[in-house]
């Protein structure tokens, strides 16, 4: 027989797999929401990666997104270069320990291990290979290193070790969004027995770098009334106390907190949305609106007002920016990205918006920022302080800016600065060519004095060759 004829007698036998009960399509249904609304209800208290759809805002090497010095929880634990700081983390931790306690705080911490466990994807490749016990301890040793870098009271050794040369990466690292450890294994460890750091005390400082010039006042730090309002509600919660409603997922969302909590409610009803989303500084100096930087002690201030004739005010809160403010800056626009759904019915988000008050701020320094002109206007006014230069500032708020949820508070101001332009066409027309035309007679100005000196010298030097 040939090969076609073999071929076709060829006996095919096919093995019918196991049938598995089929659920219906309702039941489906039914039971992927019940699973989904499970999940969105702990999202707020979850340690979530960097959204992928942000990572453009990531910096360059994502170092706005990967620790450079420390690993905090497991997400970035096994990297080669941050395996230096693993020594100094067993240092930490017995000096935490030295009180004569030994191993109590490592069984505070056991307790509390397998809640921390599911504060993170537990389908992540870094948690899938380890083992409950290692976990614990990663997060003992993570939560001793934080406590004794946050309190700076410890062995000269160590502090030298956390901070010389890398105190500025660490205080980046600490407050990455996929570099936290739980709130509540910090919450273990600050037991008044082991631990007297006031982590509220540093984090308002930490914050403090948002605002240039306010960070000290007479008496310490005063101005900032948010370190004891933070301990108020954060105590109060832990204790199970009726008012306590707020308590921070992690460092971060701490953070965050001691930016905007004490911010009154916005009660601007939004009606519409304006007509345009772009007012650089430079057309509002134009169009006689003036810049001006908020002393209110909040992050994210800013508010729009019109004077009876023709003038307008735009007040914002100063921010000083540089590469760990910038840092702290998007990893807040991500966790706000990654939880804002959730976090909006938060008593305190409603108080303070729509929980996009960061982003609306950032939003609008991003609309006043069209040339390195705007970015000059913005230094001038003391609104912006800096250690990048224009150029750089101008391409991180409009790289930022992109990726950037509308916020109440942010259409609420354009809705102002809309208005304004509306109704008062005809006086801003006048006073933009009164404006323009004494710039430019400025400048003729200067040329022809210039000219004058050049003529004079000119002729110093002709009778001086005489």
């Amino acid at each position: 027989m040939d090969a076609a004829a073999s071929a076709d007698t060829r006996t095919v036998h096919i093995h019918n797999a196991p049938t598995e009960k089929v659920l219906p399509i309702s039941d489906k249904m039914a039971r992927t929401t019940e699973r989904l609304e499970a999940d969105f209800s702990k999202l707020e208290a979850k340690i979530l990666r960097f959204p992928h759809g942000l990572r453009a805002i990531g910096g360059d090497g994502d170092r706005y997104i990967v620790p450079s010095v420390v690993a905090i929880g497991p997400y970035h634990h096994g990297r080669q270069h941050l395996q230096k700081m693993e020594e100094v983390k067993l240092a930490a931790a017995y000096y935490f320990c030295r009180s004569g306690f030994g191993a109590i705080p490592r069984t505070c911490v056991l307790s509390v291990a397998g809640a921390a466990r599911g504060c993170y994807d537990t389908d992540d490749p870094s948690l899938t290979g380890l083992c409950d016990a290692d976990f614990a301890t990663m997060m003992f040793l993570d939560g001793c290193f934080l406590l004794e870098y946050m309190a700076r009271d410890t062995s000269p050794v160590l502090l030298n070790r956390m901070t010389q040369s890398t105190g500025p990466s660490i205080e980046k690292d600490i407050f990455l969004l996929e570099n936290q450890i739980p709130w509540l294994v910090l919450e273990a460890l600050m037991v008044t027995e082991f631990m007297s750091t006031d982590v509220h005390l540093f984090v308002d400082v930490m914050g403090a770098k948002f605002l240039p010039g306010r960070a000290k006042a007479k008496g310490g730090w005063c101005g900032r009334c948010i370190p004891a309002a933070l301990r108020r509600w954060t105590d109060e919660s832990r204790d199970g106390g009726s008012t306590g409603q707020y308590r921070p997922p992690h460092l971060l969302g701490l953070l965050r907190f001691a930016q905007v909590g004490s911010m009154p409610e916005n009660k601007v009803i939004i009606t519409g949305f304006p007509s345009s989303l772009s007012s650089s500084a430079v057309e509002l100096a134009q169009i006689g609106v003036r810049l001006r930087q908020s002393r209110e002690p909040w992050f994210g201030d800013m508010w729009f007002r019109r004077d009876l004739f023709l003038f307008g005010e735009l007040s914002l809160s100063p921010l000083f920016l540089n590469d760990v403010t910038a840092c702290w800056l998007v990893n807040m626009a991500a966790e706000l990205a990654s939880t804002s759904g959730a976090t909006r019915a938060s008593w305190w988000l409603v108080r303070s918006d729509d929980g996009f008050v960061v982003s609306s701020y950032l939003l609008v320094l991003a609309m006043l920022m069209d040339s390195d002109d705007d970015v000059q206007q913005l230094r001038a006014k003391r609104v912006l302080h800096s250690t990048f230069s224009n150029k750089q500032a101008l391409r991180f708020f409009k790289g930022l800016a992109q990726h950037l949820g509308f916020g109440g508070r942010y259409v609420a101001l354009l809705m102002e600065i809309d208005s304004y332009k509306r109704h008062r066409a005809v006086r801003i027309a006048i006073y933009k060519l009164f404006y323009n035309s004494f710039k430019a007679m400025t400048i003729a100005t200067l040329f022809s004095i210039v000219g004058v000196l050049v003529g004079i010298f000119k002729t110093l030097l002709d009778n001086k060759k005489h």
